[in-house]
């Protein structure tokens, strides 16, 4: 039966929209289809165990990860405020140690730490530089006098044994004098006689002998003098700092880690302090300093002004933007780190937060993913990886404590890299416990849809790039095309790209034109224009290159359908098919599969092929005919079911003898039942054929054969729609072979029946021609 589609059937027939009650929509949920990924994040969130972590599947756009970041930040700000985390070091500065403070205690700890530390530089100076004890002064006074004393009795007797007293570094050194009482040189003294050399040694150690009980004496004066000013050294610290220790630990409000840090700092530095006082400042000046820096502090990350855990998005996923860094100096051409050379990278940042990272990222960017992995299974950031060639060799090495965090991270990628990662991986099915995915198509005209989700979607858009406002003539184009690449005249594919590509190319050409908003023109312009390909392709058929026939009725051809894809665009190209018939065994050879230019899926089309006209004719004998199937000027593989309802025709007709129209091309799948199937690239197929009939001919008495499945699929462009509605170009469907008889070959003379007939007749000629 053939089966006329009507212009309401084919032209696309969208709601009228109303812009103003899209934009009331709900501003949070203004992209469509967004409950499960939203329900996926919030179930991540909740579950605080390892591994429940997020990939979403999807195509990465920055319009979903804004809506995202927005549902993950709704979820996090009912959380307590994210802690502070530091590094401090203890006595071993090589090795610091991780610390949670409170929000916002962080920066008052380090304060605090500075504050205590001055401090006791200004006590410890004073102390040796200042008379700030008379009973230390009386010690210190005590002590110098005792030893000028001695060393007053030792130069009168070492003068009296004729003898010049020197002090050196390791002692004290005796020089014998002339007559003069000059100092006697060693060429002097060598040339003194052997008795004279034997006399003054002999005094020298003597004095010798005496200078060392002095030396002894002094020493024990002196280690007695320690011990009382380290006694007041001790008293005057502990005195002078426990009002400020007691006023820092009251600034902490009873942080525990930063107490017990607080009092392992000062009982180390005062005791450590009053162990290395030797009297002299510029002796101990250096250790002073060094033991002031044994204690330091880095605030890794300062919470202070985040009232909520963070979420972050890390557009660059290096190793150092994801665990952190260790820096290095250079001193004295070797290469030095310390403490406060240690970075926080996005994982430490967002702590008791969430990352959200783009999985084609963090795949492309060297030990990423490992790092990433690791850290996950570990919970811990370990800042090990930094070690390199350049640290080995280098001697001020530190080892920071890994440090313990809490984040949710959701990846974001398609599904072939869900599914490359899930298959060649075993570890990453154990971090990504959840999974959710993305469906970009949008169901309208349906259950009560008024369309307002895909208005406020693009309304959105509009305002936050401030384009120019768009009518609502250009909206229902706008949804013509994602419903085209729907391929689905009931539903819409929300592709962001596509959706975002039309509104700036067409704001850029309203603007241009000096209109006040977007119009349906500036829509339809973008896509109307034939590409130099497509219209190449064109002229390769104006120009007799590649012949076709779309007028006459022609016996064994007829006009099949196909679609060129270079993935940047894709358009219909008609291809003729021809079929011849001679004696034979009842073979199909397709020379395409003959001579290695088919598919196999073409391949496989072609056996159903054989199968299904075998049972059509005559399924209890064998066919005395071979049938010789060619694709005319192809000469590429080929692949594909869809020109296998053509295919069939064509072997009838060629068989028959009776003609095909060649007005109308066919496309369509056909299973051994003899059932039409679906195909796909509809729209492309019929608008090819119509542009190829615009070309060589007219449009006039010209249509296109599809599968009553895919009628719900048409979505043509407006030249074609005005063609169906005023009558000039026809769509027919049909859902079996016969339906496709019926249209191609029958007439009001000819009908299926007489086709089947005329075979009958046609067999028994080959069979008798012996």
């Amino acid at each position: 039966m053939v089966k006329e589609l009507t212009p309401a059937q084919v032209v696309f027939n969208f709601e009228k929209i109303d812009i103003a009650k899209g934009l009331k929509g709900n501003s949070q949920d203004y992209i469509p289809n967004m409950d499960s990924i939203y329900d996926s994040i919030d179930q991540s969130l909740s579950i605080r165990r390892e591994g429940y972590n997020l990939y979403i599947i999807d195509n990465f756009s920055k319009e979903k990860l804004n809506e995202i970041i927005k549902c993950v930040s709704r979820k996090l700000i009912e959380k307590n405020k994210p802690k502070d985390i530091l590094y401090v070091t203890y006595e071993e500065k090589r090795e610091p140690k991780a610390m949670f403070l409170s929000n916002g205690m962080g920066q008052r700890f380090k304060e605090c730490i500075d504050k205590l530390k001055k401090e006791y530089q200004e006590k410890i100076f004073d102390f040796y530089n200042s008379s700030l004890s008379s009973e230390k002064d009386n010690i210190i006074d005590g002590l110098a006098q005792k030893r000028n004393q001695y060393m007053d009795e030792l130069t009168e007797m070492a003068e009296k044994a004729g003898f010049n007293l020197k002090t050196t570094m390791s002692g004290f050194a005796f020089i014998p004098l002339k007559e003069n009482e000059t100092a006697m040189t060693e060429k002097e003294y060598d040339e003194l006689k052997s008795e004279k050399k034997v006399d003054i040694a002999d005094k020298a150690a003597e004095l010798k002998a005496e200078a060392q009980k002095v030396l002894e004496k002094l020493k024990e004066l002196e280690l007695a003098a320690k011990c009382k000013l380290k006694e007041i050294l001790k008293k005057t610290l502990s005195d002078e700092m426990k009002d400020i220790k007691n006023s820092i630990k009251n600034k902490l409000e009873n942080e525990q880690q930063a107490v017990f840090y607080i009092d392992k700092l000062c009982d180390f530095t005062e005791k450590s302090l009053v162990d290395n006082y030797s009297i002299s400042y510029e002796s101990d000046v250096e250790e002073i300093e060094y033991i002031l820096s044994k204690y330091n502090v880095n605030l890794l990350v300062d919470n202070s002004s985040n009232k909520s855990p963070l979420v972050i998005y890390e557009e660059n996923p290096t190793v150092q933007n994801l665990i952190g860094d260790i820096e290095y100096e250079t001193d004295k051409g070797a290469y030095i780190t310390d403490i406060s050379l240690i970075k926080a990278g996005d994982i430490l940042r967002a702590n008791e937060g969430c990352l959200i990272l783009n999985a084609n990222s963090v795949a492309n960017t060297a030990g990423s993913y490992q790092q990433l992995r690791k850290f996950l299974f570990s919970g811990k950031v370990n800042f090990d990886y930094n070690k390199s060639n350049l640290e080995l060799l280098t001697l001020n090495t530190i080892k920071p404590e890994p440090i313990k965090a809490d984040v949710k991270v959701i990846l974001i990628g398609d599904f072939t890299l869900y599914n490359l990662f899930y298959s060649y991986d075993d570890e990453f099915k154990k971090i990504f416990k959840l999974t959710s995915e993305y469906n970009p198509i949008v169901s309208l005209n349906s259950r009560g849809n008024d369309n307002s989700a895909l208005v406020s979607y693009i309304m959105k858009l509009i305002t936050d790039n401030n384009l120019l406002p768009i009518e609502e003539e250009a909206l229902v184009e706008v949804a013509r095309i994602l419903s085209r690449k729907a391929e689905c005249r009931n539903k819409i594919i929300l592709d962001e790209m596509e959706i975002d590509k039309m509104l700036f190319i067409s704001n850029d050409k309203a603007v241009k034109e000096g209109r006040k908003s977007i119009c349906r023109k500036n829509i339809v312009d973008i896509y109307n224009k034939k590409s130099l390909l497509q219209q190449e392709m064109l002229d390769y058929y104006l120009d007799r290159k590649i012949n076709i026939d779309v007028t006459s009725k022609i016996s064994g051809s007829i006009n099949g359908l196909s679609v060129i894809d270079t993935g940047r665009e894709s358009f219909g190209k008609p291809i003729r098919i021809t079929c011849l018939c001679s004696k034979g065994s009842g073979k199909l050879l397709d020379f395409q599969k003959e001579n290695n230019l088919s598919g196999p899926i073409h391949e496989k089309s072609i056996s159903i092929l054989s199968s299904l006209f075998n049972s059509f004719i005559d399924p209890y004998s064998k066919l005395p005919v071979d049938f010789n199937l060619s694709f005319e000027q192809i000469y590429g593989k080929l692949e594909g079911d869809s020109a296998s309802v053509a295919e069939i025709v064509c072997m009838i007709s060629a068989l028959s003898r009776i003609g095909v129209r060649q007005n109308i091309a066919v496309t369509g799948s056909v299973n051994q039942f003899g059932d039409v199937q679906p195909i796909g690239g509809v729209n492309e197929k019929i608008e090819g054929f119509f542009n190829i009939c615009n070309t060589l001919d007219t449009i006039g008495n010209k249509g296109v054969l599809i599968p009553s499945a895919n009628v719900d699929d048409v979505v043509l462009n407006e030249e074609v729609e005005n063609a169906i509605k005023q009558g000039k170009f026809k769509l027919y469907s049909m859902d079996t072979i016969y339906d496709a008889i019926e249209v191609l070959m029958c007439d009001k003379k000819t009908k299926v029946g007489d086709v089947l007939k005329k075979i009958k007749i046609e067999l028994k000629l080959y069979e008798n021609n012996k």
